[in-house]
């Protein structure tokens, strides 16, 4: 597991945790080699952006409905 900056570092990102996203070796070379682009909103919603221009989108971890 990699720490990736949703800001990029080199851009200007922090390093705390309301910048890093935990994300496998195999993801985070997809993020910085081949244009995938991830954005985290203030709930810690996911929006993943693929090259080909697909959306991929995700809640924070909640509770499930009892």
């Amino acid at each position: 597991t990699k720490a990736h900056h949703v800001i990029w570092w080199r851009n200007g990102g922090e390093t705390n945790l309301n910048n890093l996203l935990p994300v496998c070796t195999h993801h985070h070379t997809l993020i910085h080699d081949h244009g995938w682009q991830v954005q985290l909103d203030e709930n810690r919603a996911l929006t993943i952006t693929l090259p080909d221009g697909n959306v991929l989108s995700t809640g924070p971890p909640g509770r499930a409905a009892a």
